[in-house]
């Protein structure tokens, strides 16, 4: 009987949403680093999503209290709506450090993490708008690959970055600096490729 009832497809709208703010977040930060220190309008575009995405967030948080019947589980709802408006959050924390904390420079792998950092925002972007169509795990699996084999770059980028940190004599405020923005960036990473494994959980139950 609960399958004739109608379903809150508004939920769909809501996750592409969210995954569009992660995506121009990603997109925006990329230029924060690419244009440094000049980066004044990226970081503006990026705390415009923020308030975007924490709407979204909100509308969606209230939604999901009343609605009968949601078009995919409720906790897996919960769970992409909270990683994804958490993605954008901390993006809007790491850029608002480099206005903060006056950085000199940037390690070289920051430039190769920004770059994973799209990349795998814009597979999330197209499993999340295959579910509306409902497509399977298989239809998706080149999407979660590629975000698999980014995240092997991460890793790689990662090692480089603290292997060379300490290097030589660095000045200790750089080191601390530098440090807390690589970990907030991979953090963002991390939260982006957790949406993913849920998304793969959600197409595999509904398969």
């Amino acid at each position: 009987m609960f399958n004739l009832l109608p379903k809150d497809e508004k939920f769909y709208d809501e996750l592409e949403r969210l995954s569009g703010f992660v995506v121009n977040c990603a997109q925006q930060f990329e230029s924060v680093v690419s244009n440094f220190p000049n980066f004044s309008e990226p970081l503006q575009s990026i705390e415009q999503d923020r308030v975007g995405a924490k709407k979204v967030f909100s509308e969606s948080l209230f939604r999901l209290d009343k609605a009968f019947i949601t078009p995919l589980d409720r906790e897996d709802i919960l769970g992409l709506i909270t990683v994804m408006y958490g993605v954008v959050d901390r993006v809007a924390e790491l850029s608002q450090r480099f206005r903060l904390y006056q950085v000199k420079a940037l390690h070289p792998t920051l430039s190769g993490q920004a770059r994973n950092f799209v990349a795998i925002a814009r597979e999330l972007d197209t499993i999340i708008r295959g579910l509306r169509r409902k497509q399977k795990l298989e239809d998706l699996k080149p999407a979660l690959d590629a975000v698999g084999d980014t995240m092997e770059l991460v890793k790689r980028d990662r090692e480089t970055f603290l292997g060379q940190l300490f290097a030589g004599t660095p000045d200790p405020l750089e080191v601390m600096k530098k440090k807390e923005l690589h970990e907030l960036l991979e953090e963002a990473i991390e939260r982006s490729e957790e949406a993913t494994e849920t998304l793969a959980r959600v197409l595999l139950k509904n398969g």
